[in-house]
């Protein structure tokens, strides 16, 4: 199985029905053909979003404009709008057809917003986190909306320009793309110079990124990604090694890239995927820039937009499920118009002049009725599949990645926050364990997750490999494969553990 993964925001945003008979048009991805009630035929065009789609999508130079500054218009007809989901989709959504004028409600299921990149508190005050999260510099339209909620400059901490691999014995290799001159020639020098790969798997894997679609697009960005587009079918494995890349680039460094892009490894992860990503890394120097919250996504990330949301009236319900959308079906049983949705543990009715879905793979498959199967263009969803994955969070009373001092490493005395902590300031990576990308939070994002005369909080991600163990079973392995990448760190004592299992991640 080949997994089409779609880095990095993957959360389905859905419009259900439009209170009207409606279509998509095949002729672009910008636009749609809308019937209305009246049978006449409109064409409906996003000048806004064709820019941010396709190749376009590389090469505009202000991709984060629309997300920072909004619709820019306000409609004249106010619409009665509910949004099933409560994650960064539904929430955005909410944002810009609030600032269109609309009248917006948003239903939750759980008790917290946030989806897939929600927080929340424990009894004992700890942060639990449903995974790890960084943020590359091409997310574009994430920032802008973080500049237009007044967090950017605030709550997000940009780290050095390098990925960090962790081996095991505690031998470390990198890749620096620090240097005087940009994309391409500093991840070239980058690749050239890193300690992650022998000369020999160097060399290979320079033979096979020189002829990949990457160096077309240089001089020919449209014939580059047309490249691309033609490798959905076959992993990245396959298409590396066709034609010279070593099995030893996939196994000391491949490998821990795709598990964080996707959690799975490169036999099974889509050529496409990880060429699409080398492409803006190749083309923009800042793509590859990493940068993480100072604190949980609820208080960097949601709190700011919660906050944006209430100024403008828009009413958030939590803990209230949609458990069914309410609609008409012609006489073929084909669905033809939204009424409302059913929401809470009462069946409440509610009715809305339109129903945005803004929801995971998961949730979207639950929601639809089974007529809006007949919609060929809905039945593809439940073509789409999901990985598992489980978050684990391990306290410490020293600093685990501290890696050249012992005595630094013990020391958690006085107030060590705002990332003074000991140990490497960065995500890491490793292929020698089963968490292919985890980081020490309390100096990564210190904000609440360091704690004073505490150390570490380490939060690793382990894949669908470990997901059906047990969670203190987890945890152990967790320690034992932290001790072997970290040798020193067996002299400190894990003092809190917990974790999250995500049955459906990303698909």
């Amino acid at each position: 199985m080949i997994s089409r993964v779609s880095p990095p925001s993957l959360l389905l945003l859905l419009v259900v029905m439009l209170s009207m008979h409606y279509r998509v048009s095949s002729s672009s991805a910008a636009a749609a053909s809308v019937v209305g009630n009246d049978g006449v035929d409109t064409l409906i065009q996003s000048d806004g979003a064709k820019r941010q789609v396709g190749n376009d999508a590389f090469l505009n130079k202000n991709l984060m404009a629309r997300a920072e500054n909004g619709p820019g218009k306000i409609n004249e007809s106010k619409l009665n709008i509910g949004i099933v989901g409560g994650g960064l989709a539904g929430m955005v959504a909410a944002m810009d057809l609030a600032d269109a004028g609309h009248k917006v409600e948003i239903f939750e299921l759980r008790p917290q917003v946030g989806g897939k990149v929600s927080s929340w508190k424990d009894k004992e005050g700890n942060h639990i986190e449903m995974g790890l999260h960084v943020f590359f510099g091409c997310y574009y339209n994430l920032f802008g909306i973080m500049r237009r909620t007044n967090s950017f400059d605030k709550y997000l901490r940009q780290k050095d320009h390098v990925f960090e691999f962790v081996n095991s014995g505690g031998h470390t290799g990198s890749l620096d793309f620090r240097f005087p001159i940009g994309a391409p020639v500093s991840g070239l020098q980058a690749f050239a110079r890193t300690e992650q790969l022998g000369v020999g798997d160097k060399a290979e894997n320079a033979v096979r990124l020189a002829l990949s679609p990457i160096v077309r697009a240089l001089v020919d960005f449209d014939g580059g990604m047309d490249m691309v587009r033609q490798l959905d079918n076959i992993s990245f494995t396959q298409w590396f090694t066709n034609l010279g890349g070593s099995r030893g680039s996939l196994d000391r460094m491949w490998d821990a890239i795709a598990y964080a892009l996707g959690f799975l490894d490169c036999n099974s992860i889509s050529a496409r995927c990880m060429l699409t990503i080398f492409m803006l890394f190749a083309i923009r120097t800042e793509a590859s820039v990493l940068r993480m919250l100072d604190g949980s996504p609820q208080t960097g990330l949601h709190d700011p937009i919660l906050r944006y949301l209430d100024d403008r009236g828009v009413v958030l319900h939590l803990s209230t499920g949609c458990r069914d959308v309410v609609h008409d079906v012609d006489e073929q049983g084909v669905p033809t118009r939204v009424r409302g949705i059913k929401v809470g543990p009462k069946n409440e009715y509610r009715e809305f002049d339109v129903v945005v879905a803004a929801t995971d793979v998961r949730g979207i498959k639950k929601l639809l009725p089974e007529s809006f199967r007949k919609h060929a263009m809905l039945d593809r969803i439940y073509n789409l599949d999901t990985v598992p994955i489980a978050t684990v969070q391990l306290r410490f009373d020293g600093w685990v990645t501290e890696l050249k001092d012992e005595t630094r490493m013990m020391d958690v005395s006085g107030d060590q926050s705002d990332g003074r902590g000991g140990g490497i300031d960065n995500l890491l990576y490793s292929v020698d364990t089963e968490f292919s990308c985890f980081a020490d939070l309390a100096v990564t994002s210190p904000g609440e997750y360091y704690k004073q005369g505490e150390g570490s909080l380490i939060q690793a991600v382990f894949d669908e490999r470990a997901y059906k163990r047990s969670s203190e079973k987890i945890v152990q392995d967790c320690l034992d494969q932290l001790h072997d990448i970290f040798p020193s760190s067996k002299k400190l004592t894990c003092t809190w553990s917990n974790v999250v299992k995500l049955g459906q991640s990303l698909y």
